[in-house]
């Protein structure tokens, strides 16, 4: 299938939720269009370049997200918050006149949703549950589901102080237990 991109600079996994202010025309469009037809698009973390002006080199690797609620805002910008569904791998990527880059999408299969956290990564909660105090971590607080491990580990994916490489290579994972393992050298390696 192919859909719309939209490059960051932050990494998405399933279940992200992100304001995002809308500026640019071609993001506009994007966004007027996926209302009306009721689809998403993609967010991808950049490889090189920025959000802004000129098309970024981009990861391969991104969520489809929906948007999940919108605002009008001063200076004819629109304000959406958008849900991250599902991780998808991006191939034959086109850019639009307007600068909107475009690929096809296909889905990739979830990581193991209903299997519990392992208990030798037991620890990988509780670092979550210290997380979730601080205040930019408020909108996950109610969200979070401590019974699948796969939700634990994108909940600290996402809000971990690691560099983007390290949480796109997290979004990459192909096992629960790779991305368990990932996670717990990061954790390892920030409390030392």
């Amino acid at each position: 299938m192919k859909l719309a991109l939209f490059p960051l600079n932050t990494v998405l996994f399933p279940g992200s939720i992100l304001p995002l202010q809308i500026f640019e025309q071609r993001y506009l469009s994007l966004i007027t269009d996926c209302m009306k037809q009721e689809t998403g698009f993609v967010s991808v973390l950049i490889n090189e370049g920025r959000e802004v002006g000129d098309t970024p080199s981009i990861y391969s690797t991104g969520c489809y997200v929906e948007i999940v609620d919108w605002d009008a805002l001063a200076g004819n910008m629109l304000g959406i918050n958008i849900e991250a569904r599902h991780r998808v791998h991006l191939f034959a990527s086109s850019v639009r006149d307007d600068g909107l880059l475009l690929a096809q999408a296909r889905e990739i299969p979830a990581l193991d949703p209903g299997l519990p956290l392992p208990g030798y990564a037991e620890p990988l909660a509780g670092t979550l549950k210290e997380l979730l105090k601080h205040p930019f971590a408020a909108r996950y607080r109610d969200r979070v589901d401590f019974s699948s491990a796969t939700d634990i580990c994108y909940r600290l994916g996402e809000l971990l102080p690691i560099d983007n490489r390290q949480k796109q290579l997290l979004l990459e994972s192909e096992s629960i237990e790779q991305l368990l393992d990932q996670l717990a050298i990061h954790i390892n390696t920030l409390q030392t």
